[in-house]
């Protein structure tokens, strides 16, 4: 992401980001939150990023969404499987971002260039919000934001919404991230449950833990089908439904099960899920 300390892209969301450093202007490389180096060249960078590739990681960030080119709604599974092993306070970040605005002069020497990467709405606040794992693992906490866009102001052609779970004290690691590429806003979406062409397929299960009701969403790209399967640990279906849109079912047994979504492209996205009485 880019963050400006001024000029017109610079938004809340950058300075109360940049905060969290101490920053007081734009560096020029940093990752993970662990790594930042003023002046870099291919290798160091690379170097920075296998470190944070060979970090564990127990926490997976779901996403899907719905809206047109003016806003719209996010809704986000943050799954922990285990302990995370952190202290002190996690928060999570989300954006709309926006890669190929053109610079205006306002963005002096960058005036005429294109600009990627750079945060324009904010599904969960210009603060991020703070989450909390407490257990029984595996947990899911689900997070919904709404976000609004101006047209009129920019052209809002390949936005991104990026969102990361991040410690605020310490060495600030984030400990995980996800990505998702939405649809040209001029045209916004199409129907519920579908997404463009090209686009991931989204698997979205909650509660997590359960007393046994299941809410299960799904977003599939546009011209596929998909199933959804519920099994339990040792491999038996429990129910089947076909994929797009909300889905809910009721599971009377407690234990561990596991929600796959399967599509007709071949792609393949597994939720587990608890159920206690």
């Amino acid at each position: 992401m880019v963050d400006w300390y001024n000029g017109p892209g610079a938004t809340g969301w950058g300075t109360t980001r940049m905060s969290l450093y101490g920053w007081t202007a734009t560096p020029t490389f940093q990752i993970n939150g662990s790594y930042q180096q003023l002046g870099w060249s291919q290798s160091s960078v690379q170097n920075y990023i296998n470190t944070a590739l060979a970090l564990p990681c127990y926490l997976t960030i779901g996403s899907s969404y719905s809206g047109n080119a003016f806003g719209g709604t996010v809704t986000y599974t943050l799954t922990a499987e285990q302990d995370l092993g952190t202290t002190g306070q996690l928060k999570f970040w989300s954006a709309i971002e926006e890669d190929h605005d053109i610079a205006t002069s306002g963005y002096g020497v960058y005036s005429g260039q294109e600009l990627m990467w750079e945060p324009r709405a904010f599904p969960c606040g210009l603060t991020g919000q703070v989450v909390s794992f407490t257990g029984p693992y595996p947990q899911t906490i689900t997070l919904t934001g709404s976000y609004t866009l101006d047209p009129t102001t920019m052209t809002f052609d390949n936005l991104n919404c990026v969102a990361l779970l991040q410690m605020t004290t310490g060495d600030r690691r984030v400990l995980n991230a996800s990505f998702m590429d939405l649809p040209d806003s001029n045209t916004g979406i199409g129907d519920a449950g579908t997404a463009p062409v090209g686009s991931p397929a989204s698997l979205i299960v909650g509660p997590n833990p359960t007393s046994g009701a299941i809410n299960i969403y799904t977003l599939l790209p546009t011209g596929t089908t998909g199933t959804v399967s519920v099994f339990d640990l040792d491999g038996r279906i429990v129910e089947s439904f076909a994929a797009g849109g909300a889905l809910n079912t009721t599971i009377e047994t407690p234990g561990v099960y596991f929600v796959r979504l399967q599509t007709s492209s071949g792609e393949v996205q597994t939720r587990s899920c608890t159920v206690l009485r």
